[in-house]
């Protein structure tokens, strides 16, 4: 049979389905991921024995398989209840562009090949691979939910030694292992001793981390630590018909505190609401001789009708503190520097000089301890297009066109500091992980080197219905956990609320769609893991690797001619 594109593809495509049979919340079949990439390599080389001699990207076949996975993993994006237009921008670009930008470690391999042969090119993979997953963290349009050791999310009992590494090295070991299995593959015909050799060396690369994993997962110690009893709030507001203007705002607070008094005890330690929870109307009244503060200004906060209901609530509990997401609001003094994401305040033409006040806008965590001032968190790693408007400073008059999914839009206010709340009463020093944060685990491990002893995330799953999209992002949970042995509570305002403990194991998930609140007693451990201390020493190295890859290419490229058919 005559070998065509159609062949090809065809192996190339069943790379992305093998990758979605593997994702959790689509297939949930985790070793698939360790032979997902060989039938793309397969079509690779299927690709230069069709053309030898001859020059023609095989990139094409690559983007499908790229595309099939992202597609299959991500259709819930479509989810969103917005007017279609809308719906194809906020479902179409996250797959299109990941897709994307995934195909930069496949066209630097083919280059690598081109320049220096299969076999570095082979190795070289793995280093690209890696370095596009710690790099897509770390800019505006970052977006790593595909990163390859997310996979492994349901299988805690697996990944306990990413207490060391991190989630990259799930990634690395899935490329080690798939790297020489497709060595077996390739060589199983001509050499098949040789063969039998990778295929050994792979199922040993397979089982030690697996054995090694196991064998701490239950011997794992509990830990001389510190208790406390928490309660975690899920009320299930509709993002779309309630939250952001069809409930009244105390309403919504008045629900939130009323499923929490029915779950508190005199025990209780912190009470965690979701992400976006307080919601009150941003006013500023600068006509009369002294400003008027309405809604969540964070320089202004105790006038605001939430902070009056959560310290009534407190006077009922006063050993409990309170953790809530807020959409807010702080206005930036005269002379004060404005940041990118600062708005004006006034918008009338013909202000005398000085007059134009600008405020910055946040999602924010607010944190009343037992005893003592509160704090204010801010979220800092903001979803593109949602929350921020990528390259802002060279792209801020596109500001406005921020998806609008309520609350607080556009580009919002961020914060450098990997903050810990504190309650000295409890000795709760809780790391808020605001959504999207708690994909990030760097980040999250920053906060723990700081003195966290709990994770506490705060999120609003509801925007996608009844989808893998919040089955998916739970996961990141459970990786936390395990990279810095600390415990998770995390509130949902719909989706799965639950507790982690810290060998990633879920505990007391609630349902979609029930408003409750849960209560148990968790451990405020004081560990440092090698991850937390080191932090993403495997990205790290990735990106060296690539550096050093580029500076040989360069070199190699101009000592002698490129393999033209390996393109």
């Amino acid at each position: 049979m005559a070998l065509t594109r159609a062949h090809i593809a065809l192996w190339a495509a069943l790379s992305g389905v093998l990758w979605a049979l593997a994702w959790p919340a689509i297939g949930g079949l985790s070793l698939l991921a360790f032979v997902a990439w060989l039938p793309l390599l397969h079509a690779e080389r299927l690709h230069d024995k069709r053309l030898v001699g001859r020059r023609r990207a095989f990139t094409p076949y690559a983007l499908l398989a790229l595309l099939v996975w992202n597609a299959s993993c991500s259709w819930w994006f479509f989810g969103v209840s917005e007017p279609i237009g809308t719906r194809l921008v906020s479902g179409l670009a996250p797959m299109v562009l990941n897709a994307l930008f995934m195909l930069v470690p496949w066209w630097l391999k083919r280059l690598t090949r081109r320049i220096a042969g299969a076999n570095l090119a082979a190795i070289a993979f793995i280093a690209y691979w890696l370095a596009f997953e710690r790099l897509h963290h770390d800019w505006d349009l970052k977006w790593p939910w595909f990163s390859i050791g997310n996979v492994l999310g349901t299988r805690p009992q697996w990944i306990q030694w990413y207490e060391y590494t991190g989630m990259l090295g799930g990634s690395a070991w899935v490329l080690l292992v798939t790297l020489f299995l497709d060595r077996a593959v390739v060589r199983a015909r001509r050499d098949r001793r040789t063969a039998w050799a990778n295929a050994t060396v792979a199922f040993i690369l397979l089982l030690l981390p697996i054995t090694g994993s196991l064998i701490r997962f239950t011997t794992i110690d509990e830990a001389d630590s510190d208790q406390v009893e928490v309660v975690v709030v899920q009320p299930n507001i509709d993002p779309y018909s309630e939250k952001f203007g069809g409930l009244d705002a105390m309403a919504q607070l008045d629900r939130m505190l009323g499923l929490a008094e029915a779950a508190m005890t005199d025990s209780t330690a912190l009470v965690v609401m979701p992400e976006t929870a307080l919601q009150e109307t941003a006013t500023l009244d600068l006509s009369g001789d002294e400003p008027r503060y309405t809604g969540l200004w964070e320089d202004h906060i105790d006038r605001s009708r939430s902070m009056v209901r959560l310290r009534e609530f407190q006077q009922r509990h006063r050993r409990a503190a309170l953790l809530t997401g807020m959409s807010s609001d702080k206005l930036l003094l005269p002379g004060e520097p404005r940041p990118t994401a600062a708005r004006p305040l006034f918008r009338e033409e013909g202000l005398p000089p000085g007059a134009q006040r600008w405020f910055t806008s946040y999602n924010a965590a607010l944190f009343l301890p037992s005893k003592g001032p509160v704090e204010i968190y801010h979220k800092s790693k903001l979803v593109a297009g949602v929350e921020l408007m990528p390259f802002e400073e060279v792209l801020g008059y596109l500001g406005d066109l921020a998806i609008d999914l309520g609350g607080t839009s556009g580009s919002l206010g961020v914060q450098e500091d990997r903050e810990v709340l504190v309650d000295d009463a409890s000795g709760l020093r809780v790391v808020p992980a605001i959504c999207y944060e708690s994909v990030f685990g760097e980040h999250v491990a920053a906060h723990v080197r700081n003195g966290g002893n709990l994770i506490a995330v705060i999120t609003n799953d509801g925007w996608w219905g009844d989808s893998p999209g919040y089955h998916q992002h739970l996961t990141y949970s459970s990786i936390r956990a395990i990279e810095t042995r600390r415990q998770v509570v995390r509130s949902a305002n719909t989706g799965i609320s639950c507790f982690v403990d810290h060998r990633g194991v879920i505990q007391q998930p609630t349902a979609w769609w029930v408003p409750t609140a849960e209560r148990r007693t968790v451990q405020l451990r004081d560990g440092i893991t090698f991850f937390v201390q080191h932090g993403d020493l495997i990205g790290r190295l990735a990106v060296s690797l690539t550096g050093l890859l580029f500076v040989y290419l360069l070199v190699m490229r101009f000592r002698k001619p490129v393999l033209e058919h390996s393109r």
